[in-house]
């Protein structure tokens, strides 16, 4: 065992390698794969947890290492390596992400409402990341059209019930930056679809017939286009990011956190479209 997962390859390190240190080099190679994954989005549009997802890797790796199939450690976490890279350094994600993103022109009459999608809170119940964006983005629509309600989903942390919902961070922003806005919450979401039939029964209940839908860049066009499949027109409109600009993709992170979203929203639009929700 002295090829270090090179199994079948005629690759000798000089030395003969234990076992143990055999099995623990498949581990690393493995994480460091699943770690790769995690940043191009892949794990979250899968479903599935980077924890459950390090555990299998570890799993995985120690199994495989001392086998002659040890070498296609090397081979997917060379391909993942390679594509991150590519994703990172190459204009790869410029023409990709523009056809994600959708906004609607302004229409003459003035909307019966702004609705602004939900996102993260923190385990002290703020909003935080693209949820802030979203909000303050709604806000500041609403102010502009001068609309008086603002619709929004109150959510928390599903894996811990005693944390604080959304809802006293979202009215104290609210206060603060847009006194005069009425609110409305809808709650018990907990993905894009339930937000979209939640609201929608909101608007029935108020007597909306125009809204205007603020989201992500990328998450505008599956968000509104499910929000349109319950029967309430939308004027879509992306919130202003804080994370990356859509429209200046032009570094490594930006690029890194776009791909990732779009990973996310393909897929999400394929289970959607499965299910007939768009």
């Amino acid at each position: 065992m002295s090829d270090l997962l090179f199994r079948g390859r005629n690759a000798d390190v000089g030395v003969r390698a234990p076992t143990w240190r055999i099995r623990v080099a498949g581990a690393l190679l493995a994480l460091a794969a699943v770690q790769m994954a995690a940043t191009l989005g892949v794990w979250q549009a899968m479903g599935i947890s980077v924890t459950t997802a390090r555990v299998l890797a570890l799993v995985v790796g120690l199994w495989l290492a001392p086998t002659p199939r040890g070498v296609w450690l090397w081979r997917v976490s060379g391909a993942i390596g390679l594509l991150l890279l590519v994703v990172s350094y190459t204009p790869l994600v410029v023409p990709l992400a523009p056809y994600f993103v959708r906004r609607d022109a302004d229409r003459a009459q003035t909307p019966d409402a702004v609705v602004v999608l939900s996102g993260a809170v923190t385990s002290e119940g703020h909003v935080m990341g693209p949820a802030l964006d979203r909000l303050l983005s709604g806000m500041a629509e609403a102010k502009r059209r001068q609309v008086p309600y603002l619709a929004l989903s109150i959510v928390g942390d599903e894996s811990d019930p005693t944390v604080a919902t959304s809802e006293r961070d979202q009215r104290a922003l609210t206060r603060t930056f847009a006194p005069e806005l009425q609110l409305r919450f809808v709650r018990n979401v907990r993905s894009t679809r339930d937000e979209a039939l939640a609201f929608a029964a909101l608007a029935r209940t108020q007597g909306w017939r125009r809204v205007v839908l603020v989201t992500s860049p990328i998450h505008t066009r599956r968000a509104c286009a499910t929000v349109e499949a319950t029967g309430l027109p939308v004027q879509c409109l992306p919130a202003v990011s804080r994370s990356y600009s859509v429209a200046r993709l032009d570094r490594a992170e930006p690029r890194r956190l776009a791909f990732a979203d779009i990973t996310y929203e393909a897929a999400a639009a394929v289970l959607y479209r499965l299910r007939g929700w768009l």
